[in-house]
């Protein structure tokens, strides 16, 4: 890439691979807890929902910090990536597209686990 760090950001796509990296990976076998992920979007868990679920694979990649990403800050919320379902230690930080009203996902404890436990 030829610069530095401090003028690259860290990038999710849950759609199709970044067209702006020139090197990505694909990452699967997320979970998530709190609230549901079609992989275009955030929703509320219902009654019969798992507290629990799998969320698709998705890109991810360090990118210029002055190009535009998958999506517009206003459209996603960064929800933290623990280790596990006990919350102990964070990984890194992934934006998921939320559809507006990143506060409503807050309040509901949402995130990311590598494993369940």
């Amino acid at each position: 890439m030829g610069c530095s760090m401090d003028s690259l950001k860290f990038v999710a796509s849950w759609k199709s691979p970044i067209a702006e990296a020139q090197l990505q990976v694909k990452v699967g076998g997320l979970q998530l807890e709190g609230c549901s992920f079609d992989g275009a979007r955030l929703s509320e868990n219902r009654h019969d929902s798992p507290s629990v679920s799998a969320v698709p694979a998705c890109y991810m990649a360090w990118i210029a910090e002055c190009s535009s990403g998958s999506y517009g800050p206003e459209e996603v919320i960064s929800l933290p990536v623990y280790t596990s379902s006990e919350r102990v230690s964070v990984v890194t930080h992934v934006t998921l597209p939320c559809g507006g009203n990143p506060d409503q996902w807050i309040q509901n404890g949402a995130a990311l686990f590598l494993k369940q436990q």
